[in-house]
């Protein structure tokens, strides 16, 4: 069998991945794997952080905690309904394995806020998508889109 002139060129593209291979050593220093790190556990924080913080500071300060109804701990205590399936108090308790990620996740939430700064979400000036202002611009009387 006749074997193309460029047969071992195309066989190490595919075998051995190339020009990938050769990029990925360079690409892949110390410093991007840290901040590849950090952005996953930034990510899976980011994915928790509502439910812990409604599971015990939402629990705390409904209004309905400790002897008034809601606990945080036990059967049917919200911080415990986080390991239950759909994290509901009074729930399916989750099988292990996601008993165990939902442990990472959770991990994640108290790592992110003990190393970095609570984000805050404050607008100045809203805009849509053709480029309008909402808001009071003295022109607007403080309604409407603006431009």
């Amino acid at each position: 069998m006749m074997m193309p002139a460029n047969f071992s060129a195309v066989n190490a593209e595919v075998v051995y991945g190339g020009a990938v291979a050769d990029y990925l050593p360079n690409a892949w220093t110390a410093e991007s794997v840290k901040r590849f790190n950090s952005n996953i556990i930034t990510l899976v924080s980011n994915s928790f952080t509502g439910h812990l913080l409604k599971a015990t500071l939402g629990t705390m300060f409904s209004g309905s905690w400790g002897s008034d109804g809601v606990t945080l701990f036990g059967d049917n205590g919200t911080f415990s309904g986080l390991y239950n399936v759909n994290r509901l108090p009074g729930g399916e308790a989750q099988t292990f394995g996601n008993k165990i990620m939902t442990t990472l996740g959770l991990a994640s939430v108290v790592y992110t806020l003990g190393m970095k700064d609570a984000a805050v979400l404050t607008a100045k000036k809203v805009t849509n998508s053709n480029g309008q202002v909402w808001g009071d611009l003295g022109s607007n009387k403080g309604e409407g889109w603006i431009g």
